[in-house]
């Protein structure tokens, strides 16, 4: 049995804005944001980011986008059990090559601006 779960969605985001979604538990939320991010791929349809369509990008593609232009916040699991905040905050940047001085130094200032740099 296929059960579909979003249709016809069609919206823009613009570079300035930031959108919250919200709903009941099962409503899709979390696959929306799946596709949006690049983890998954729609049945049809399209997702463009930044002029660039996720329909013939490389996983190794989406995965860079990730890195450097996109984030997610979780609502739970998804850290990294054995490092502490900081190094979770700044995993992304090292990963991306960004030294580990100054990776931690911009993951202390992403915590500090929301109040958890304790």
């Amino acid at each position: 049995m296929i059960i579909n779960v979003l249709n016809n969605i069609n919206f823009i985001v613009q570079h300035t804005e930031m959108i919250v979604i919200v709903g009941n538990s099962g409503f899709g939320k979390s696959t929306l944001l799946h596709l949006l991010g690049g983890l998954d791929s729609p049945n049809s349809g399209e997702i463009i980011f930044n002029g660039l369509s996720f329909n013939n990008m490389s996983l190794n593609k989406k995965a860079q986008l990730r890195n450097r232009q996109l984030g997610f916040i979780y609502q739970f699991h998804h850290l990294f059990l054995d490092f502490t905040a900081l190094e979770n905050v700044a995993m992304p940047l090292l990963i991306s090559g960004t030294n580990k001085k100054l990776a931690q130094e911009k993951a202390m200032e992403l915590l500090i601006s929301v109040g958890l740099e304790k």
